[in-house]
């Protein structure tokens, strides 16, 4: 099912080739084609986002021939690439491995669906649609696969900054209550792992930040409520009577 040119106004999947339809007709015209796809972000981050690469040949006895050299340098390239130099750095790869095809993708982690847990197998799906859109093997401007993973990653990066607004306001609100800053790094420091920028944490771990950081300004309401009550017995309490105390909340 390839595009439809005359259906612009309206937007539909149904418009769209898988890339497993695409693999079928590459298989079909090269029956001893090899896809390959490589990896290319460094996987320390790969919590927050995964950048793959994909190679085709026509014949895999092309890369079955490639000497140890093309090899050695195949892998330094990819260890090299970021998000920024992706395009030159699989365009190098391409010509040293003689690949007939190579196409990369990112994908952001915390997407919809299925992104939400297969950020890593969405991002090589992806890289290998781009690989056979640019031997010829497309159906118009994009996959299925990279249509819904368009719309998953734009949600994930709304919902990514949410976070980070909603973590930053809640440090801000609780240094403005009083709350120490150093006691703050140590809830910090014991619910996250180490970072310097907040672009730096998975999505569920900005969730961990910000629900540390609130039952941090619960507990410390809490404490001012009890207070209160040893200086003032007389004031209403300003916890329901009844309802579990922040300092038991977990």
């Amino acid at each position: 099912m390839a595009y439809n040119n005359n259906n612009k106004k309206s937007f539909s999947l149904d418009n769209y080739e898988t890339v497993k339809s695409r693999k079928v007709r590459l298989r079909n015209d090269f029956k001893d084609s090899l896809i390959l796809p490589l990896p290319m972000s460094d996987l320390n981050y790969a919590g927050n986002y995964i950048l793959m690469g994909a190679l085709i040949w026509k014949d895999k006895k092309t890369f079955e021939q490639l000497d140890a050299s093309a090899h050695e340098r195949l892998a330094q390239i990819s260890q090299t690439a970021t998000p920024q130099n992706a395009g030159i750095a699989l365009a190098s790869i391409a010509l040293i491995t003689k690949a007939d095809g190579a196409g990369y993708s990112l994908s952001i982690a915390g997407g919809a669906k299925a992104d939400k847990h297969a950020w890593v197998e969405n991002a090589e799906e992806s890289a290998v649609g781009r690989a056979l859109d640019n031997m010829g093997y497309h159906s118009g401007s994009a996959s299925q696969e990279e249509m819904v993973k368009v719309e998953h990653m734009m949600q994930a990066q709304q919902t990514r900054v949410q976070l980070e607004n909603q973590v930053n306001s809640m440090y801000s609100s609780l240094v403005q209550q009083g709350h120490n800053t150093q006691y703050l790094g140590q809830i910090i420091s014991q619910t996250v792992r180490p970072f310097a920028q907040l672009n730096e944490l998975a999505p569920d771990e900005l969730e961990k930040l910000l629900n540390a950081l609130q039952s941090a300004g619960n507990q410390g309401a809490y404490s001012a409520s009890q207070q209160q009550a040893q200086q003032n017995p007389q004031a209403a309490p300003n916890f329901v009577p009844g309802a579990p105390s922040p300092a038991t909340m977990r």
